[in-house]
């Protein structure tokens, strides 16, 4: 076939043709290239040879049409400059690959979740990873009723009917505070992500509880945005106090990398005048520049919760959500005593 203007086009190759270099049935390729597990491997090896001879690609549309299924993982991020989802959004895209799935990722501006989610159910996707921080009972009702599962990774969210794997933060909040007061901390200071989220809220839970639990009520707070450039901001602020703290529990590592920062531009020692602790023990943390004490969070368990629970939910139907808990564990550097 030539183009009005002479160039050729070439034939898109065809299962059918893949079928006939095989020397088997096209139906045979089919079987071949979703996993069924009728094809011997032999047979599935010939028909990939063939494949790969004729540069042959699946149409994984035409497939979808067929089972029904679109083989895409759609994953919402809601921060992408955490190096924390940064890193978890990396493996979750290794392991569904290796499952023969496709990744869809969406990044959803506070408040603008639900209308990520409606973007992402466009697709037909066949199971939903969240990492964002705030979705409705809406959002719930329509997965529900599409037999979609879900999966929140890092979070849970109160009344929605989905599966969640999370770190116990508000153990690690505790844990944080547990440590600084053991260290010496007299006067105390949180620098504190977004108010209404359960990641924020239960390690600042943990935090107060468990210096309460000593008698220490008096804890200075600041927002940092959830960025180093809020961190840096906050601590600035906070260390500024007529009676600064000598201690700043951070609810993430970023803002805590500023903190360190801001404390050093300031003239003040780490952990001399004052200490640091933060939270999920991202790559940057352990730098030598920092060596930040912190609370690791356990992504490679987490992760595996999280793909475990949703190859668990594909093809069921509605049931109770199911919770994974995970502990978290304090990995101690140089912005603490002791």
């Amino acid at each position: 076939m030539t183009h009005p203007k002479g160039q050729r086009l070439v034939r898109r190759v065809t299962s059918s043709d893949v079928a006939k270099h095989a020397g088997v049935s096209q139906a045979t390729v089919s079987r071949a290239f979703m996993g069924n597990g009728l094809v011997t491997e032999e047979t599935r090896e010939k028909i990939l040879s063939a494949a790969r001879s004729l540069n042959y690609v699946p149409n994984s549309f035409a497939r979808s049409l067929i089972t029904n299924q679109s083989d895409i993982v759609a994953i919402l991020i809601g921060d992408l400059h955490n190096p924390f989802y940064a890193a978890a959004l990396e493996e979750f895209s290794l392991r569904l690959q290796e499952l023969g799935k496709h990744v869809l990722v969406f990044n959803a501006a506070p408040g603008r979740e639900d209308d990520a989610i409606l973007r992402m159910l466009e697709y037909q996707v066949d199971g939903l990873i969240i990492t964002a921080a705030t979705i409705s009972m809406q959002m719930t009702s329509v997965c529900i009723e599409r037999r979609i599962p879900v999966v929140l990774f890092n979070r849970y969210v109160p009344g929605f009917l989905a599966d969640s794997v999370y770190c116990d933060n508000a153990a690690g909040g505790k844990l944080a505070a547990d440590t600084l007061r053991a260290a010496g901390a007299a006067r105390y200071g949180v620098i504190y992500g977004d108010s209404g989220t359960t990641t924020n809220d239960d390690r600042l839970r943990g935090f107060t509880q468990g210096l309460a639990e000593h008698g220490i009520h008096d804890v200075a707070l600041s927002w940092g945005h959830y960025t180093y450039e809020g961190g840096y901001q906050a601590a600035e602020q906070l260390l500024k106090l007529p009676q600064p703290p000598d201690a700043l529990f951070c609810i993430n590592d970023i803002m805590a990398l500023g903190a360190i920062d801001a404390a050093r531009a300031m003239g003040l020692a780490i952990p001399g005048d004052v200490m640091i602790v933060g939270f999920d023990d991202i790559p940057e943390a352990a730098r030598p520049p920092y060596r930040l004490t912190t609370i690791r969070q356990p992504i490679d368990r987490m992760i595996d919760e999280t793909m475990g629970l949703l190859r668990q939910d594909w093809g069921e139907g509605p049931k109770q959500p199911i919770s994974r808990i995970l502990e978290g564990k304090l990995i101690a550097r140089a912005t603490t005593l002791g």
